[in-house]
């Protein structure tokens, strides 16, 4: 499937976005998720109201790009657009977990990411010690959405992606673009305090008012020794040297090596 999808990159990334190559890329994509089609009933490219880039309906399981926007940003159109194309399949791929009902720490992160949803759908498996409102907690997760702990998965899984893809290129400005925008993803969320960094998940939850899933999950995670990997792919406590250092290595960036833009809020 990669190689596909970078030849058809190839083919198109020096001329205009086309619906052709949207259509294409996403048919290549599907045609290895045969587990998302439940999940993927409808696939559109057209115009929003609003300024997005693309989004996946949880309620409609559709997915719709926006190709007017995609055309105005300022990293090449065809490779934006494969990272929204992937950022929304792992959307869908969120709300399959979901309903697979796991208990593993990224099901766990992605069942509180969707926990209006759940509420609303009969899949509210934790008792609702805090007495949420489903309408309210709507709302409330779309205003975090920096530390949302779905947003944060889909979006590094989308750019470690387009690393993928571009990995053989050496050092080419596309693939440091990647890995600027893989870096931002791994560290989007983390506010520091002044005494250490406020995980994002952690953030998310408490301003969400999950206060007892908050009390929970700090438990869980110091009764466990996760690696640097885990924690700053969930959003969990790092050590400004981990976030320094860490991530820079992880991502294969050197300071002053790209520039990307930061702002993420044109995803959903």
């Amino acid at each position: 499937m990669a190689d596909k999808i970078y030849e058809l990159f190839q083919e198109h990334k020096d001329g205009p976005l086309k619906d052709e190559f949207i259509n294409k890329a996403f048919d290549i994509m599907m045609s290895n998720e045969e587990e998302l089609l439940p999940y993927i009933k409808d696939f559109q490219i057209r115009n929003f109201s609003e300024k997005l880039l693309g989004v996946y309906s949880n309620e409609n399981r559709s997915i719709h790009i926006n190709r007017e926007v995609i055309e105005k940003q300022i990293i090449n159109p065809q490779l934006l657009t494969l990272h929204i194309l992937k950022h929304e399949l792992e959307h869908a791929r969120n709300l399959k977990k979901l309903y697979d009902g796991k208990k593993d720490l990224e099901s766990t992160l992605i069942y509180y990411s969707l926990r209006a949803y759940a509420m609303d759908h009969g899949l509210d498996y934790e008792p609702n010690l805090d007495n949420l409102c489903a309408k309210y907690l709507y709302y409330d997760t779309k205003l975090c959405y920096e530390t949302d702990p779905g947003e944060r998965i889909a979006d590094i899984k989308a750019c470690k992606y387009i690393v993928n893809l571009l990995k053989n290129q050496n050092n080419t400005d596309e693939l440091l673009i990647a890995r600027g925008m893989l870096y931002y993803a791994y560290t989007r969320g983390y506010k520091d305090n002044g005494y250490y960094l406020d995980p994002p998940v952690y953030e998310f939850l408490l301003r969400t008012g999950m206060f007892h899933d908050h009390y929970w999950l700090k438990n869980r995670v110091e009764k466990k020794d996760y690696c640097f990997d885990t924690r700053i792919t969930y959003g969990l406590p790092v050590t400004y040297s981990e976030y320094d250092k860490g991530v820079m290595n992880k991502v294969k960036l050197y300071k002053n090596e790209w520039v990307v833009n930061k702002d993420r809020s044109n995803y959903e």
